[in-house]
């Protein structure tokens, strides 16, 4: 079983629209309380495949308010990584709403070398509602970030997300956008495709840019989801060799059921 999954695993990331990428989620969702803090958890790996690796400490973590930035202290955890019965490095941080307004979750990680010999520096952050909104629109500053214009949290299922890419401040012309939820989900319950092998264009879909560097996603199901884009900057040195060398930055949002069915429903039970 273990030589399978192994194979299996390496045969998708022959797929270049697969990257490691950094993963922040909560248990619930990204809203937090100035008198009662949340766990935020910080892992790295596949989203769609609920494939974790060990997560090297960030190059920088720290959250953005109103007022400036603070730093986060990580405790280290572990994750369990179902695809090599494993262990993997991972993190945890708790924050709470004593500063008032929406927060920027801010990450910068090291470079890192992928399974696709490629080396990366990844720019992820998300937007943590905290009591009152104002702030959700504003940059972490990195060099390669996603702006967005639809308010990123109080999504729901059916909803889209309006962003910008902008790099050093100008905005990104072309390239590609992918996007895909975060996944725990056996592999026999992955969808198919009509040849019988996992429908990966589910799990990871893309769209192109606009010549202005804005977007369009949507959401169909609910839970956390990662946007993401990826830009080639030369190369970079790791160990003793060259490898290609990318920037990647990413937003995470999470997408809450659509409840006006049930309500629906009930009501019509109630008549």
């Amino acid at each position: 079983m273990f030589l399978f999954l192994s194979l299996f695993f390496f045969l998708f990331l022959q797929d270049l629209s697969l990257a490691q990428k950094p993963i922040i989620f909560t248990n619930n969702d990204p809203y937090v309380k100035a008198t009662k803090g949340k766990e935020f958890f910080i892992a790295l790996g596949y989203p769609a495949f609920a494939n974790f690796y060990d997560f090297l400490p960030p190059e920088k973590i720290f959250i953005k308010t109103a007022n400036g930035t603070v730093g986060l202290t990580l405790i280290r955890k572990e994750l369990f990584d179902p695809w090599f019965n494993k262990p993997r490095i991972a993190y945890s941080t708790l924050i709470n709403g004593t500063y008032g307004g929406d927060l920027l979750f801010c990450l910068e990680s090291k470079n890192l070398l992928t399974d696709n010999k490629r080396i990366t520096k990844h720019f992820t952050k998300m937007v943590i509602h905290a009591d009152k909104e104002g702030g959700w629109d504003k940059e972490c500053g990195f060099d390669l970030e996603i702006l967005p214009f639809t308010r990123p949290y109080g999504l729901v299922v059916g909803g889209i997300l309006w962003g910008q890419v902008l790099y050093l401040g100008q905005p990104v012309s072309e390239g590609m956008v992918s996007v895909e939820r975060l996944r725990i989900k056996p592999l026999e319950k992955l969808p198919k495709a009509s040849t019988e092998e996992p429908n990966l264009p589910i799990f990871i879909r893309t769209t192109k840019l606009k010549i202005d560097g804005t977007f369009i996603v949507n959401f169909e199901e609910e839970g956390w989801w990662v946007v993401s884009f990826s830009m080639p900057r030369g190369t970079a040195t790791y160990g003793n060799q060259n490898y290609p060398f990318e920037l990647s930055t990413h937003l995470w949002v999470y997408v809450f059921p659509k409840g006006e069915k049930k309500i629906e429903k009930k009501s019509r039970k109630r008549r």
